[in-house]
């Protein structure tokens, strides 16, 4: 056994050494597949970053938004949402995920002509598919429930949750007409309210 780990620490400093000289003798060549390597793993690393960003946006454009027929829902942009959020003066968002029953109900709701005629306002839709326990607490929310929130200024200023509502077809809409919201218009400007 002994002769055996001696034989087998020979041949590993021979590998060893074999591989000091080749680096030596070659220095600038290894240097340069060492800093090629790392580069191309650095930009494997990027490109797939943006690559899923760009995924789960299409993903959410042909599968949700896409789905949406009411024309006071703007979609909110996967990856930018909370920029936005953050940069908009005022902006009502509802998040929600994209199914359920509540979901299902908000969407029947606003796409009934008198009760989509009583809304005076447009919001933004924040579907939650990914990162939902992330999102649930930045925000404070339930994935499982559908959440209007008013933010000014990145602050969030008011909020109601839909479930909390008892009569939803004749509530619904008055209670989102009370967020305190402006109007979007479609150039992307808001009128204060």
């Amino acid at each position: 056994m002994n002769d055996l780990l001696t034989k087998l620490k020979t041949k590993i400093q021979t590998i060893w050494q074999l591989f000091l000289d080749v680096v030596t003798e070659n220095e600038r060549k290894s240097l340069m597949i060492a800093a090629s390597l790392v580069f191309f793993s650095l930009l494997f690393s990027i490109t797939t970053y943006f690559a899923q960003q760009s995924i789960r946006q299409s993903e959410l454009e042909q599968t949700v938004f896409a789905a949406i027929e009411s024309d006071h829902i703007l979609p909110l942009e996967y990856g930018k949402s909370d920029r936005i959020i953050n940069d908009t003066p005022a902006i009502s968002v509802m998040f929600s995920q994209p199914n359920g029953d509540s979901y299902q109900n908000v969407m029947k709701i606003l796409t009934t002509p008198e009760q989509e005629d009583e809304l005076n306002r447009m919001f933004y839709y924040y579907p939650i598919v990914y990162d939902s326990s992330k999102i649930a607490q930045k925000y404070q929310i339930d994935p499982t429930k559908v959440t209007f929130i008013f933010f000014q200024k990145g602050k969030e200023k008011k909020r109601f949750v839909l479930e909390d509502l008892r009569d939803l077809n004749n509530e619904f809409i008055p209670e989102l007409n009370r967020l305190p919201m402006w109007r979007l218009q479609e150039n992307g400007e808001n009128d204060s309210e």
